[in-house]
């Protein structure tokens, strides 16, 4: 009986240990400067979401609007036996150098599955054709972007 309450003793000292030493037993709750400061972080990161938003959505628009509104067909034509001659300028007796290759050519706007199709910039939307000018420069296409956005 000795034993048995001596180990019983035993256990609920450990376990009284293992209670107390769990990073769960004690809580305690957030200063007031510590919840200050986590939620003007949260507040900083919603606005920043919504404006990652925003610029995804701007983005689409400009992409629907100013490339994926009219596929090009394209066909391949030749290849590199017979096809187009492309080299330096030939004179008659002479023509050894150049060399056939195949091109590439609008497809008929009545073929319904041309071999490729490319996808060709909008130019009768002004912005469109301003993002296609200002391609070099990230800022001011971040501009450009930002603008659609506001008057879209």
């Amino acid at each position: 009986m000795k034993r048995f309450l001596t180990l019983l003793g035993i256990a609920a000292v450990a376990g009284a240990m293992y209670v107390a030493a769990a990073p769960g037993g004690l809580r305690s709750t957030p200063t007031p400067a510590e919840w200050k400061a986590l939620t003007a972080k949260v507040t900083k990161l919603q606005r920043q979401v919504t404006n990652v938003r925003k610029e995804a959505d701007a983005a689409l628009g400009v992409e629907a609007l100013c490339i994926m509104r009219k596929p090009v067909g394209i066909d391949q034509v030749g290849d590199t036996t017979s096809g187009y001659l492309f080299g330096p300028s030939q004179t008659a007796p002479d023509a050894v150098t150049a060399t056939a290759s195949g091109a590439l050519n609008l497809a008929p706007s009545t073929e319904t599955s041309p071999q490729y199709r490319l996808f060709e910039l909008n130019t009768s939307q002004r912005i469109c054709v301003q993002l296609s000018n200002m391609a070099g420069s990230l800022a001011a296409q971040k501009r450009s972007v930002a603008a659609f956005e506001a008057g879209h």
